[in-house]
């Protein structure tokens, strides 16, 4: 497949300097758009060939003409500079564009599959609103990596397992609560949600109740089966509410695998650790020690219970028989790194060279203003609202009282409202590097004016505008590269051009972060493009429209990989 880049790569390579693919590492985008449109920098040549940067650059424009495509090259201060035929460059991109659609810019299938491990609620309790980071990093993920060619498998590791439960029972029985069929099945995460809180109030004046805790989970581990009824009730009601939500956020996941999932798979995990001599007695627990590095990773506590850990083991090992991933994503919170530290630490005391492939994702806290006006971990300012149902609520509400001021007669403005609110919810989170503390407020996030989804998706809306407005096919149209030859159309159509690059980065980097600034800077293009250039009407019509469908298909396919929906009016 032609491209720019591997054209100056070939280039590249016969000069004997660099190979493919060493070009293709360094080739970079001048700052300065007079500079060219790529660089070649020929500073790690220095050494070699005992010249100044600057004099070998010379020397290799000098001797050799610009490749396919490229109207010349330019040696500017030790870099190698190629600047495009624009009409080539033109007709080349928006003809793939127009041949792949939402597509441009995807990577051919590599073979390989990634499974990510995200969101991983707690059974038992609502989403919160911290839930978002840890759903929509791994939503987003899931879906650059599909883009860069992967086989993805999504996963949903709940928390259906461990001593939570046995609060639950404990609490629920103590409220001499019905336990037949239909009660149970009527059961909602609202009233185990109260339940838990009913706990941790009564533990404070019955401290006993935790042994009690410990005692219950037990018993439902070994299989007592009135307790099993009443845990499958607890899961069943969280569930109904969760994929609630997802829908909603319009996040997708291909198994629901808790922790119960690997209840059966334990004791071979517990068994063959026993075999390669790596379980250890401590303080009648058995721990896998793991150095002096890292304090040793427990397995089983006193009363026989396993832990997170087990569960972990447990999981990796099957998703590697399962999958024969090449990569295992955990996208889990920073506060989480020494436990899959030591889970990939005991894989690989365990002989599984692939604990090299398992990788924990992490990222930073989502921070709120106080009444002091001081940013910290904590509630929103919806009230008493943390959780997320509720802030997808508010958030909806108040972009439907900007739409019935401005748009009171917008078709399902309710719906559209909703897909806003969670964009602008989002857009708030993934706009920001993974490990940095994301401070949410209200009046910044829902804005339609700068660094916003409102921004973005208003971009995405005038674009689909216009298309509509103009009546025509596009399908049908013609466009000539000459008439697209403006500086705001050549800027445009080099940002677009970028796509299959900032998927690459996104994706290598685990960083949704870099799409979600490139669909600004999409936005912003196609704005100046639009305020330069009148489209409909023009004689340049049908070649502006042209180019109107192409910044529609990539920016609309850009959110779609942010897991942010593209909609078509406002």
């Amino acid at each position: 497949m032609f491209t720019f880049e591997n054209k100056i790569a070939e280039l590249a390579e016969q000069t004997t300097y660099w190979t493919a693919a060493e070009a293709l590492s360094l080739l970079s985008i001048p700052p300065d758009s007079s500079h060219g449109d790529w660089s070649l920098p020929c500073f790690n040549l220095a050494k070699k060939l005992r010249k100044a940067p600057k004099a070998i650059a010379e020397e290799l424009a000098a001797k050799f003409p610009a490749p396919q495509g490229f109207a010349k090259t330019e040696a500017i201060n030790g870099y190698w500079n190629f600047y495009v035929d624009k009409a080539t460059f033109i007709k080349i991109i928006l003809d793939e564009i127009k041949e792949k659609g939402l597509e441009f810019g995807f990577a051919p299938a590599k073979n390989k599959t990634v499974a990510i491990d995200y969101s991983s609620p707690n059974i038992g309790k609502e989403l919160a609103f911290h839930h978002l980071r840890s759903t929509m990093l791994g939503n987003s993920l899931a879906r650059i990596h599909k883009a860069n060619g992967f086989r993805v498998e999504r996963i949903n590791h709940l928390g259906d397992w461990g001593t939570q439960f046995g609060k639950l029972i404990v609490i629920y029985l103590k409220e001499n609560l019905p336990t037949d069929e239909q009660t149970l099945s009527n059961l909602t995460v609202k009233e185990l949600n109260k339940l838990y809180a009913s706990f941790s109030t009564l533990c404070k004046k019955e401290p006993e109740l935790e042994d009690k805790a410990r005692d219950a989970f037990a018993k439902l581990e070994q299989g007592d089966e009135f307790y099993r009824k009443l845990w499958a009730a607890f899961r069943e009601a969280t569930l109904k509410e969760l994929v609630r939500i997802y829908k909603i956020m319009g996040v997708d996941f291909d198994h629901y695998t808790g922790e119960s999932f690997f209840e059966d798979k334990i004791p071979a995990v517990v068994e063959e650790l026993q075999n390669k001599g790596l379980l250890v007695n401590s303080q009648e627990r058995d721990v896998v020690t793991l150095g002096d590095d890292m304090p040793p990773c427990l397995i089983r506590k006193s009363d026989g219970s396993t832990l997170y850990a087990t569960r972990d083991l447990a999981a990796a090992i099957y998703r590697k028989k399962e999958f024969d991933f090449d990569k295992c994503l955990y996208v889990v919170d920073n506060g989480q790194a020494l436990h899959f530290k030591q889970v990939f630490a005991v894989l690989g005391k365990m002989g599984y060279e692939w604990s090299n492939d398992c990788e924990h994702i992490p990222f930073g806290l989502i921070l709120h203003k106080n009444e002091e006006g001081k940013w910290e971990k904590g509630k929103t300012r919806t009230g008493t609202a943390s959780l997320l149902r509720d802030v997808i609520e508010a958030a909806s509400a108040k972009i439907l009282a900007v739409i019935n001021e401005k748009n009171p007669e917008l078709a399902n403005k309710e719906e559209i409202a909703t897909k806003i609110g969670v964009g602008a919810i989002v857009f708030n989170d993934l706009k920001n590097r993974r490990l940095m503390d994301v401070k949410f407020d209200w009046d910044a996030a829902l804005s339609f004016e700068g660094a916003t989804g409102p921004y973005i998706q208003n971009a995405h809306v005038r674009l689909c505008s216009i298309l509509r407005k103009s009546g025509k096919n596009i399908a049908e149209l013609q466009f000539k590269s000459e008439e697209l030859l403006d500086q705001s159309s050549c800027d445009l159509i080099k940002m677009l051009s970028r796509k299959a690059e900032k998927i690459n980065i996104a994706c290598e980097s685990r960083e949704p972060y870099i799409l979600a600034q490139y669909s600004l800077e999409l936005a912003e293009a196609a704005h100046k493009f639009l305020h330069d250039n009148r489209v409909i009407g023009s004689a340049e019509e049908n070649s502006r429209l042209f180019l109107v469908y192409c910044t529609q298909q990539v920016l609309g396919s850009t959110l779609e990989m942010l897991g942010i929906a593209p909609i078509k009016e406002m």
